[in-house]
């Protein structure tokens, strides 16, 4: 490890600009995808098992992306991931049976997570231990900015252009953030220095789930939890804006000003988490996304549905980055990439189950008693944080990091 000083500046142009570019770019087709999907000719459930391969991908592509980036590093991976996007999002514009979408989009997902665990891998590596809160939510941020803009370039392209221009586009986006990686990601060490190809992926697996399964029934439940709390807001505040009468623009505008709540508290998440503990945001950040939650039943008009659609988005913004720096944290010397796949095969397990379970309680019980359900949910987390987590914030012992060679 370096003497020199952790500097986060050093991280702008290899990874912030970057994660800002991705996720800009992934934004860019997230409206127009349902609507391109129906004018080939889709109904309306075929669309929705069309748009759910994108999600089915990142799912079953978590740990055979791991066992990938073992064997050609990091930087490679990342390069490969936005080179496989890039050639994806322009072969859309090729297809005219909506069926060839599937397996496009399928790609799509397991490009997705092996991005994002690549670069996650190279946080874990380089960022200290003390820093760590702050260098994730602020990647975290950086996200949601381009997950915010997207979707209005998106919408602007397909109008002035059309619908397969957006798809150029997002392809346009993956080739600048391919040459930016190769230009500033700092090179991985050469092959005879890592490990050797990983063979038996599902024992190997196995055997990390075993040695750390106290982790994962743990810290590993909270942010399936979170998971699937934050899908969850996505399908019941939209249902409940709709069933006390808010116009679809109102509920847009309410979901807008949210948002930008969460933006600015992503950066304070992160130093609460550098400071006082990763325990001091989870907690809150589950508590008062569980309390919307559970008090939503009695927000009969707009104005109290707005006030508690603010406070589920303080407790979102406060959580900002904790997934990422909880997973880091516990990332064993020697097996980061792996345990990071499998940790977040688990997240994206608790964010596919999220729309199952809150429609299958909604429909058994009412969305009224469905909210209350999920709260239930949220304040079980909060309390397996509580008293089942260990602090991974240490400073007095040895940190995990290195100095990144970008100056």
């Amino acid at each position: 490890m370096s003497n020199e000083p952790f500097r986060l500046r050093a991280f702008i142009l290899p990874f912030y600009i970057p994660a800002f570019l991705w996720s800009t770019g992934a934004g860019v087709i997230l409206p127009i995808l349902p609507l391109h999907i129906r004018a080939l000719g889709a109904s309306l459930s075929q669309t929705g098992v069309i748009m759910a391969m994108f999600a089915l991908g990142a799912l079953l592509g978590n740990i055979p992306g791991g066992v990938l980036i073992g064997q050609i590093g990091k930087k490679r991976a990342m390069m490969t991931a936005v080179t496989l996007e890039a050639v994806l999002a322009g072969s859309v514009v090729l297809v005219r049976n909506h069926w060839l979408l599937a397996p496009i989009l399928l790609g799509l997902g397991a490009a997705h997570t092996l991005f994002f665990i690549a670069r996650l891998s190279c946080f874990r590596e380089l960022v200290p231990r003390e820093r760590r809160g702050r260098a994730l939510s602020l990647l975290g941020g950086e996200t949601r900015m381009g997950s915010s803009l997207g979707p209005v370039l998106g919408g602007f392209t397909a109008v002035g252009i059309g619908f397969h221009a957006t798809f150029l586009l997002f392809g346009l986006f993956s080739v600048v953030v391919f040459l930016m990686v190769w230009a500033f990601v700092t090179p991985d060490a050469p092959a005879r220095q890592r490990a050797p190809a990983q063979t038996g992926m599902a024992r190997r697996t196995l055997e990390l789930l075993r040695e750390h399964r106290q982790v994962f029934l743990t810290a590993g439940f909270v942010t399936l939890v979170l998971k699937l709390i934050r899908e969850g807001r996505k399908v019941i505040f939209p249902l409940w804006g709709d069933a006390i009468g808010m116009a679809p623009s109102g509920i847009g505008l309410l979901f807008g000003a949210a948002y930008l709540v969460e933006l600015v508290l992503f950066y304070p998440a992160g130093w609460v988490m550098d400071h006082w503990g990763r325990k001091m945001t989870a907690i809150p950040c589950l508590l008062l996304f569980s309390t919307g939650f559970l008090l939503l039943p009695l927000a009969r008009t707009p104005a109290p549905f707005f006030l508690l659609a603010l406070l589920v988005a303080v407790g979102n913004g406060f959580g900002a980055g904790i997934n990422m720096t909880l997973s880091t944290d516990f990332a064993p010397h020697g097996r980061v990439v792996e345990f990071l796949a499998l940790w977040r095969t688990i997240t994206d397990a608790g964010g596919a189950a999220s729309p199952v379970i809150v429609g299958f309680a909604a429909s058994a019980l009412g969305l009224a008693a469905a909210a209350p359900a999920v709260a239930s949910i949220g304040f079980a987390g909060a309390l397996v944080m509580a008293l089942g987590v260990r602090e991974t914030l240490q400073r007095d012992g040895p940190v995990s990091g290195t100095q990144p060679a970008v100056e």
